[in-house]
């Protein structure tokens, strides 16, 4: 017994004089990455990549791992190390460790803390690109940031407020990739295209660098204050060159990883001015009126549309401006966006069904709604009223007699002729309803967030990535914004989202997913 104490004490010593946990830096800037070094030797160097418990810090992906083994004259060592990249949340204090680990043997061994300082940084609290360029050229950094700009700063709630980030590079970046995405949880967000945006050549500072939109949202507030947009994170690999000296120094280097993060924008939502309600507010709110008409004694019908660039997506439709002489129906037709690479136009439609009272001489009175200028000014669009001669709604004669017996005849075969169809088409059809079921219920989970977790881990799971389907232009795009919005606006308390509105949402986006209809690319 004595024997095997002294053996795992022996081991425990070895194993703490060999493994150990570091950081490249103990001072960290906020708007830089951390590398963090965990060297395992002997039998802990078996053991499966560990978690790195950390404060104050966020550790990106999965580490990288390197293994060593030797044999020396008949003896063997192994050795591995893994490297996990981290960036900060926030400006003060942060630590890594410590950890507990336990090899093949039951020998335990713990890891101490490693503390770390983070710092403020000039950059990050800056939207002016040069003063940030010479920020991180005067510190030795690379060259490399995301800066973003909003159109103004000051609205009224519901007013479009059109936010970009900008991509600046003067490294030579291998590649790079988007992480964390603003949540943007008081605003309703629509995506616009910057496909098309070229790189352009700028000089920062005396620095070359290549400017490039990398996006760019259309941002309606959905209630008053001030509103925050959070900043988004980039992850990106440069290869370092050589010195000027080495005459391979063009050719060859080093890659490091860089995790830059833009600046915090603050938009000022104003309340509406007290007043008429308003549908939305916007510049310009165009209607276009339709011509009623009527067809063979049935209905009046006609569709009446509003554009501009607003938020029309909940709008209600123009009223009347007096009552209607017969029953009304609104029909409504939907809403269209076209967000274009500076704005989002949105154009929505209704169809109006009018059953008249009477035949003769109907005035379809005047349709009217108010909106709001950014100016603070109410207008007025609406679709003047219109005269048309209508006809009262004739019965139909009844059929002859013999054709009813002809029909009576065979409507028992014509019947289960039609029952035995429509069974097999149902049969297909009521197994997949069935199947996507199954799936909704698995994907609903008691909270939001946690629904919002385990819809992401679906979407990986059949190889989609949940950021890049966040901008996509397709249906499935639109399907998963329109859950995403939900879901914050639901775990922020902006609404009461019940679970079966969640339901809803997921059924779209996993019907929107199998469908695989994409936008034009």
């Amino acid at each position: 017994m004595v024997k095997r104490v002294a053996v795992a004490s022996f081991l425990l010593a070895a194993s703490l004089s060999a493994n150990e946990l570091l950081v490249d830096k103990r001072t960290l800037p906020f708007d830089d990455t951390l590398t963090i070094s965990l060297s395992l030797d002997g039998d802990f160097a078996s053991i499966d990549p560990p978690r790195i418990p950390v404060q104050n810090l966020v550790i990106d992906g999965a580490p990288s791992v390197s293994s060593e083994f030797q044999w020396i004259n008949g003896a063997t060592s192994r050795k591995k190390v893994f490297r996990y990249l981290a960036h900060a949340r926030a400006v003060g204090a942060a630590s890594v460790g410590p950890l507990t680990l336990r090899d093949s043997n039951g020998v335990q061994l713990t890891l101490p803390i490693v503390a770390i300082d983070v710092i403020g940084d000039a950059s990050v609290a800056s939207n002016d690109p040069v003063r940030i360029m010479r920020e991180l050229v005067a510190t030795s950094r690379d060259p490399i940031f995301v800066m973003a700009q909003a159109d103004k700063s000051s609205v009224f709630e519901g007013e479009e407020v059109v936010v970009t980030w900008t991509l600046y590079n003067g490294a030579s970046v291998q590649q790079y990739s988007l992480g964390e995405i603003p949540k943007l949880d008081h605003f309703w967000t629509e995506e616009l295209n910057v496909r098309s945006e070229e790189p352009q050549d700028v000089m920062l500072g005396g620095v070359p660098a290549q400017k490039l939109v990398i996006r760019r949202a259309a941002l309606f507030p959905l209630r008053s204050g001030s509103l925050t947009i959070g900043p988004m994170a980039l992850h990106a690999s440069v290869m370092k060159r050589r010195s000027a000296g080495d005459p391979f120094g063009l050719f060859e280097g080093e890659m490091s990883d860089v995790h830059r993060r833009s600046s915090p924008i603050t938009i000022v939502a104003n309340a509406t001015p007290a007043g008429p309600p308003v549908i939305a507010v916007t510049n310009v709110l165009n209607a276009t009126c339709g011509a009623p008409s009527q067809r063979n004694g049935g209905p009046v019908v006609f569709d009446l549309g509003l554009s501009g660039r607003a938020n029309l997506r909940s709008v209600r439709p123009p009223s009347w401006q007096r009552r209607v002489d017969g029953e009304v129906q609104i029909v409504d037709r939907g809403v269209k966006v076209f967000p274009v690479n500076y704005d989002a136009w949105m154009t929505r439609r209704w169809r109006y069904i009018i059953f008249p009272a009477h035949g003769g001489s109907l005035t379809v009175p005047a349709l009217a709604a108010t909106y709001l200028t950014p100016a603070g000014e109410r207008r007025e669009v609406r679709c003047e009223a219109k005269t048309i001669d209508v006809m009262a709604a004739e019965r139909a004669a009844p059929p002859p007699a013999q054709a009813l017996r002809s029909e009576r005849r065979w409507a028992p075969i014509a019947g289960v002729i039609a029952a035995v169809l429509l069974l097999l088409i149902a049969i297909p059809r009521m197994r997949r309803q069935m199947r996507l079921r199954g799936q909704v219920r698995s994907l609903v989970r008691e909270t939001p967030s946690a629904t919002r977790d385990a819809v992401e881990a679906a979407l990986v799971a059949r190889g989609i990535d949940p950021i890049a389907l966040l901008r996509e232009a397709s249906d499935r795009g639109d399907a998963f914004r329109a859950f995403r919005s939900l879901i914050d606006a639901a775990e922020h308390d902006r609404i009461s989202a019940t679970p079966r509105d969640i339901a809803h949402r997921v059924r779209d986006l996993l019907v929107a997913t199998e469908s695989g209809k994409r936008g034009s690319v």
